[in-house]
């Protein structure tokens, strides 16, 4: 397939019609899930007075990711993926509406039940979400693309966050922000019906599912670079996926506030982020690409540090946006980097393996942060994490190899042992 590009770094969204539609189904998804997330959180608090429930809510949304996120990244392989992300964005769209006329006659535990079927269906769409750009933007502009892709999701939560929290402020019920995640859905869908040409990887032979994922794990245990960094990343993900969870124990048993802030927290951190996707495509091809990804680490212990010290919630603000602008350079020199070295036979099992890391990591890391919680309290539980993240980012410095700086090619052989 050859790769579709009308336009330079600058105006990628105004003259690549593929990559424009891409961009817009891929925030309105994205807006649609933030405000779903902070409704259904908003309900749980509201139905719910048992301490485990928050902590449930987070294993329910990643315990299918943990199990399925590999099996599915393999069937997505030789998958038409713009009608993979259609279908999964309509199978949304009709399990929210189920679900809200079932509403007013549920108990809360039925909101685990949606976030699963949710969760599962964002396996199929993140993926090829994630390796349909490389077919339509070519490599040169990956790094404006992908920065293009994280600024537009960075605002979009930021606008997601704050509209439901303010809403939620202003009594509006869960159930009528669930209405408006739909009608998002929807916007989302008509946009990825648009993204032409059809991008599907033809087979050379047939291989089963089981075969296909095995071939992603070798490909990725086997290369020098990647080994590594996903290493690093499974063990950081297993313990930063959990900061939400800490934050919301923080605002209702430390600060005695409602969930709803969580929000402006997130916004600020999603403020930080745009900042730091912006000044990526400057720095990407000058830097040693390493000094990238792990400066969010120390961010991180930073951040959540903090919170040891901090008596009122907006405090936590400036903090967090620190933290932001060194996770918005990971997100996009990481995606970016595999964008370039990885072979293009092995996208989707690559960005399959890198979601399920990414998300599945938080399983076990809630279910330890959330007994942690519970048996030495929320100030302990901030120490204790805050000198985890520290000490992985100390041994990231050691175990990652030098990841280059400039252009890179499309390569595999060279770099794998």
């Amino acid at each position: 397939m050859k790769n579709v590009l009308k336009g330079g770094n600058d105006l990628l969204l105004k003259h690549n019609d593929a990559f424009r539609n891409l961009f817009l189904g891929r925030i309105f998804n994205v807006f649609a899930d933030s405000v779903m997330f902070f409704s259904l959180l908003k309900w749980i608090e509201i139905q719910s007075n048992e301490s485990s429930a928050f902590t449930l809510f987070y294993v329910a949304f990643y315990l299918p990711i943990t199990l399925f996120a590999l099996p599915i990244g393999a069937w997505l392989d030789n998958k038409t993926l713009q009608k993979v992300m259609a279908y999964s964005t309509a199978i949304r769209v009709v399990m929210l509406i189920i679900f809200l006329a079932a509403m007013p006659y549920l108990a809360y535990q039925w909101v685990y039940v949606l976030l699963i079927i949710v969760s599962i269906l964002g396996l199929f769409f993140v993926p090829a979400n994630q390796a349909l750009l490389p077919h339509i933007v070519e490599i040169e502009y990956r790094p404006s693309a992908n920065s293009l892709l994280q600024l537009g999701f960075t605002a979009v939560k930021i606008f997601g966050q704050v509209f439901t929290a303010f809403m939620i402020k202003l009594s509006i019920l869960p159930s009528t922000l669930l209405i408006a995640s739909v009608i998002l859905l929807l916007l989302s869908l008509f946009f990825i019906k648009k993204i032409k040409p059809l991008v599907k990887k033809e087979q050379v032979t047939e291989q089963s599912q089981w075969e296909r994922m095995k071939e992603g794990i070798r490909y990725i245990t086997k290369h020098i670079q990647l080994k590594p960094l996903f290493s690093i990343l499974a063990l950081a993900m297993f313990f930063v996926a959990s900061v939400d969870l800490v934050l919301i124990s923080f605002l209702n048993e430390v600060l005695f506030v409602g969930v709803e802030n969580l929000g402006f927290i997130g916004t600020s951190s999603l403020l930080g982020i745009a900042v730091g996707a912006a000044i990526v495509p400057k720095w990407y091809k000058r830097i040693e690409r390493k000094w990238l990804i792990i400066p969010p680490l120390f961010a991180l212990c930073l951040s959540i540090g903090s919170l040891f010290f901090i008596t009122h919630w907006v405090m936590i603000l400036p903090f967090f946006f620190m933290q932001g602008i060194a996770l918005g350079c990971f997100n996009v020199t990481f995606v970016t980097y595999l964008q370039d070295v990885v072979s293009s036979e092995n996208y989707t099992r690559t960005f399959s393996l890198y979601n399920m890391i990414a998300s599945s990591m938080a399983l076990p890391g809630v279910l330890l942060v959330g007994a942690l919680l519970n048996r030495i309290g929320v100030l302990n539980t901030i120490l204790v994490l805050s000198g985890i993240l520290l000490l992985i980012g100390i041994f990231g410095i050691y175990l990652i190899p030098q990841l280059g700086k400039g252009r890179l090619t499309e390569f595999s052989d060279e770099n794998t042992a």
